[in-house]
């Protein structure tokens, strides 16, 4: 979400023309699940993948004959087809997905307002959205609302076709991705999701280390913030892809926002720095909190705070930082700490998958697989 909302600003800013992607339903085993997106710019600039790459292309020729018809399309794919034996191998997975394709002008007619407003609402706060990707009368196709989880129900009533509202209301349906058929007069096609903020990852620290935690981080689609006392650590020279750089006194707590999506990772290499942040974030909503170092260390930065010292909960604190992979590696090390985040993110065991699916193994004979 954050790179096609740059990207889209980018095209706002130099008036170039865009379409954008997204899989509204799926069907079997596929690269990506509804609610993906991609946007294709004008000028050729692919962001976001919703393939292994292999439909991409075809989606390019698609975008630009959408460009010049100014009309969404839904694009049908079916990778279930035996024959087909390319489009099979290229995707790596053995199933169908539709894409809803629509025109993005900079000019800021009502339609690209609106994708416009989802995308940088999106970065912040949940925002659900109602999509019409088919019906009988093809000027309603790509006719969209916006909507607040929080007032939803509200919102929904002042939807001028009350079909919709009916459908979702009455059957207490939820904004999750996929396609519904609500019916009524236009025999409407509804896409609906929600989305979630990406998670803040805010790094404090701007040291050799903090480079690759960061380069992999935005390889994540998350927002990075990094802070540091240092202006000639933290700076956008040594952090281009940095989404927020943060400089403040170094006797003062940092001015930074944490919320219930903040990720924080504290790698200052300064025993005071570390001490005073901690003391300023153990009270916070953030969801996790990793130190990099030793526990030894981390105990002594507790124990030796007056404001610290006396708290019995620190099952927020993650201490050694990341998960057992065997890191050396500056990069490797990061790939670590990230993997652990995207853990407590995500959810999951941290098994490996053939832990918990079982070994494989393949009978010559028989010519299958066991597992």
């Amino acid at each position: 979400m954050i790179s096609i909302h740059k990207e889209i600003m980018r095209c706002q800013q130099n008036q170039l023309r865009g379409v954008l992607g997204t899989i509204i339903s799926t069907e079997g085993s596929t690269y990506q699940k509804p609610g993906a997106k991609c946007f294709i710019s004008s000028d050729g600039t692919l962001t976001g993948l919703l393939s292994g790459g292999c439909v991409e292309s075809d989606l390019i020729e698609h975008a630009y004959k959408v460009l010049e018809s100014g009309v969404p399309q839904t694009l049908h794919y079916n990778f279930q087809d035996e024959g087909d034996i390319v489009w099979g191998l290229g995707l790596g997975c053995n199933g169908k997905m539709n894409i809803l394709l629509e025109p993005y002008e900079p000019e800021m007619n009502l339609a690209s307002r609106i994708i416009e407003e989802f995308f940088t609402t999106s970065l912040t706060k949940q925002i659900g959205q109602l999509i019409v990707v088919e019906a009988n009368k093809p000027h309603l196709i790509g006719k969209r609302w916006l909507l607040d989880p929080q007032n939803d129900q509200e919102e929904l009533l002042n939807i001028e076709y009350p079909e919709i509202s009916n459908y979702f209301l009455q059957n207490n349906i939820p904004l999750k991705p996929g396609v519904t058929f609500v019916g009524g007069e236009h025999q409407l096609h509804i896409y609906s999701e929600i989305t979630t903020p990406p998670p803040n990852l805010t790094i404090f620290g701007a040291g050799p280390d903090a480079i690759p935690l960061v380069r992999i981080a935005k390889q994540l689609h998350w927002y990075v913030t990094l802070v540091d006392h240092r202006a000639a650590y933290a700076n956008s020279s040594r952090f281009p892809e940095a989404d927020e750089i943060i400089v403040y006194s170094k006797d003062q707590y940092p001015p930074v926002t944490i919320t219930s999506q903040s990720y924080v990772v504290l790698m200052t290499h300064h025993f005071l720095q570390d001490q005073m942040i901690l003391e300023g974030l153990y009270q916070s909503d953030a969801a996790y909190i990793g130190l990099l170092g030793p526990r030894k260390r981390t105990r002594e930065l507790i124990s030796t705070s007056q404001k610290l010292n006396t708290i019995d909960d620190f099952s927020n604190i993650h201490s050694p930082i990341g998960l057992d992979i065997g890191s050396k590696t500056p990069e490797e090390i990061a790939l670590s700490i990230l993997a652990e985040i995207t853990l407590v993110h995500r959810g999951g065991s941290g098994l490996k998958l053939t832990e918990l699916k079982g070994s494989l193994s393949f009978s010559p004979k028989r010519g299958v697989m066991n597992y």
